[in-house]
């Protein structure tokens, strides 16, 4: 097993997850429409507000990451965000009709990255 990834320890991919979980986070709670933008998202009075539920899931997210003591808890934050993260590529993908395809496939790369970096980093050893 490999104990680095992109010449970076376990330690170190699991703090870039968590600050990309706080950027993701803040933007959602405090900057709903600008984080819509860039998704190509309407702002609407429904988006902004599901764009903070968004927000407030990717803080609990890096709050979970940032506080994980053992290398069991840090896996298992790990997995549900690569899960979390499954999930909304596929959603994305399938809604793609409905919302635009540069939209669906923007929001869908996003996903599929954090999903599979989520999984790189939770196979490297400490």
């Amino acid at each position: 097993m490999a104990s680095t990834a992109l010449g970076m320890s376990r330690g170190t991919l699991v703090q870039a997850l968590t600050g990309g979980a706080v950027v993701f986070g803040a933007a959602g709670v405090l900057a709903p429409r600008a984080l819509g933008a860039t998704y190509g998202v309407p702002p609407t009075p429904h988006t902004t507000q599901l764009l903070r539920l968004f927000g407030s899931r990717m803080l609990a997210l890096a709050a979970w990451s940032s506080t994980a003591r053992t290398r069991e808890e840090t896996d298992r934050m790990l997995a549900v965000s690569a899960g979390m993260n499954v999930v909304d590529t596929l959603t994305a993908l399938g809604s793609a009709q409905a919302i635009g395809r540069a939209t669906a496939m923007r929001a869908a790369a996003t996903s599929a990255f954090f999903a599979a970096f989520s999984l790189v980093v939770r196979s490297l050893e400490d």
